[in-house]
């Protein structure tokens, strides 16, 4: 492969095995970093290169996810994608293109009691105010804020397609696509389309505590039969998704695909999801676990290009 010269692609710590495959895809150069934490708790960084003189000049893609480290922390990965903007700023990129495959706080863009922080909006902002050029996000969940905060170019990459023809290769048939709560109605109606025009969107009936955080679920559905495809955007603790694929279960369902962008999986949730029936676990690789079985690497690769 020839390799593209007046370009650069830094492979963020969150997403080492994604970034190496956009690389690869758009034949480009990349260069991994260093990191530490110090023993007051802050945050070091260092892009992985000893002449300074490589970045100047170079249009620079960053690729860093901003989904929980291995610790849990999402404030470290935040982190370190702002010391990698900065490094590469300072370091007189010509320009600078910022993919972040998962998009921590996104999911805190509207106020549910009173004295919370809209912190999406800030995030956004701090990102904004870095002056990049171009940034791409996947799969973002509140895709309005976007146009509102970021000055330049920004992309919402779509990964339902991707993500249904991966299960479509697995031999999956007669399918029902289930939204767990309203919320996700609309890409559940966009993520059917991808199976077939006249394939059915069942919704359940979803309840959070805006104080303890507690769900509960309700629906009865005829699935007797039927290949069950649950989606999300973000499976994080798989509360939801676990009382969707229990509901699923008892209404019949055949095989049960626990399916999301962002397959976070925290805490118990693998256990939860696969105790309730699921048949399998399916995420894409914003985030690097063992879920994550379907690569966004040429989509946005086709998007950078």
């Amino acid at each position: 492969m020839k390799i593209i010269m007046d370009k650069i692609l830094i492979v963020g710590p969150a997403s080492q095995i994604l970034g190496v495959r956009i690389a690869r895809e758009l034949g480009i150069q990349c260069i991994n970093t260093e990191t530490k934490t110090f023993p007051d708790g802050e945050n070091y960084l260092r892009i992985n290169i000893d002449d300074e003189t490589l970045i100047e000049g170079k249009e620079v893609i960053i690729v860093q996810s901003t989904g929980p480290s291995s610790n849990g922390n999402q404030n470290t990965r935040l982190f370190e994608l702002f010391m990698m903007i900065d490094s590469i700023k300072r370091m007189l990129a010509s320009k600078v293109i910022v993919v972040i495959p998962y998009l921590a706080y996104a999911r805190q863009d509207k106020i549910f009691r009173p004295g919370e922080c809209q912190f999406a909006d800030v995030v956004l902002r701090i990102i904004d105010s870095m002056q990049i050029d171009e940034l791409y996000v996947v799969d973002v969940h509140a895709p309005e804020v976007l146009q509102e905060l970021i000055v330049n170019k920004v992309v919402n990459i779509d990964s339902m397609k991707l993500l249904a023809d991966y299960i479509k290769s697995l031999g999956a048939s007669d399918i029902v696509v289930v939204s767990p709560d309203k919320g996700a109605v609309e890409r559940s109606k966009a993520f059917a389309k991808h199976f077939g025009e006249n394939v059915k969107v069942n919704v359940f009936e979803k309840k959070r505590d805006v104080k303890t955080g507690e769900i509960t679920m309700s629906g009865n559905l005829s699935l007797k039969n039927k290949d069950v495809v649950i989606a999300d955007d973000i499976i994080a603790t798989g509360g939801t998704m676990a009382n969707a694929i229990k509901i699923s279960k008892e209404g019949g369902a055949n095989k049960i695909y626990a399916v999301a962008t962002h397959a976070l999986l925290l805490q118990q949730a693998k256990y939860r999801i696969l105790n309730a029936g699921a048949d399998e676990i399916i995420g894409t690789d914003s985030i690097d676990n063992e879920a994550s079985k379907v690569s966004l690497a040429k989509a946005i690769a086709d998007y950078l290009k």
